[in-house]
């Protein structure tokens, strides 16, 4: 079994050194190179970053990458753990896929219904068309869809590992649905948090493709690793400004 773990980043930052771990730069055709692994080449949807989110970096690991058994999704600083707050080996990993599906984030669970939260934080209108677009392209996911968006569960931040083969299904269905709500939607006014639609969407829909494949999913907690680079980036410049 083969395992590689994708970091992706849009900033520069020092990866784990063990070699699982391997830095994507997401979003390079809109910036400068970091000297990681791009989402640029081949078949790519870099440039669409600013609407995507890591999701390009996703994107390209479906069409591109065929490497590896194992695949999984993380951040820059944030990362799956194990029980005693440490980054997955692969010993670990291989141990744990002989009993799970997917290993992802805790689910978490809102004081509110996943509607009502998206309502407040981004355009309701876009969650409504995609659940219109899940149903016109993949009807049989229409009960999953609609339990869970009047509920209060959505796994979170597009951070998982799985086979490659639940992988490519996954992409090839989650692109499908995004695709087609891109053509649909007019971000006329949306701020640039809000631009970012598809990569929140992707979430919620990461839970509907769990809940209704019945995946047995392995939770774990996320660990921040090293500092927000801004943060670096200020105090460094604030030792320099003092000294």
């Amino acid at each position: 079994m083969s395992i590689k773990l994708f970091i992706m980043t849009h900033k520069p930052f020092t990866p784990p050194a063990d070699p699982i771990y391997v830095p994507l730069q997401v979003g390079r055709a809109n910036a400068p190179d970091l000297g990681f692994l791009g989402d640029d080449t081949g078949d790519s949807i870099s440039s669409d970053n600013p609407y995507f989110c890591e999701l390009t970096g996703m994107y390209w690991l479906w069409k591109n990458y065929h490497s590896s058994d194992y695949i999984g999704i993380c951040h820059y600083r944030r990362y799956l753990i194990n029980e005693e707050g440490s980054l997955f080996t692969e010993f670990q990993l291989e141990k744990l896929f002989r009993e799970y599906d997917m290993i992802t984030t805790k689910l978490l669970t809102s004081t509110c219904s996943y509607y009502q939260g998206f309502g407040e934080n981004h355009h309701r209108k876009d969650l409504i068309l995609t659940g219109k677009v899940l149903k016109e392209k993949y009807p049989e996911y229409t009960d999953t869809f609609d339990t869970l968006v009047h509920g209060p569960h959505t796994y979170f931040g597009n951070i998982l590992i799985t086979s490659k083969k639940e992988y490519d299904r996954y992409c090839a269905w989650l692109f499908d649905i995004l695709f087609e709500v891109q053509k649909h939607t007019d971000f006329t006014g949306y701020n640039d948090y809000e631009k970012r639609l598809f990569g929140f969407l992707s979430e919620f829909l990461q839970t509907v493709w769990i809940c209704y494949h019945k995946l047995h999913v392995c939770e774990c907690k996320v660990g921040m690793i090293g500092e927000k680079y801004e943060t670096n980036k200020l105090k460094k410049q604030l030792a320099g400004f003092f000294f």
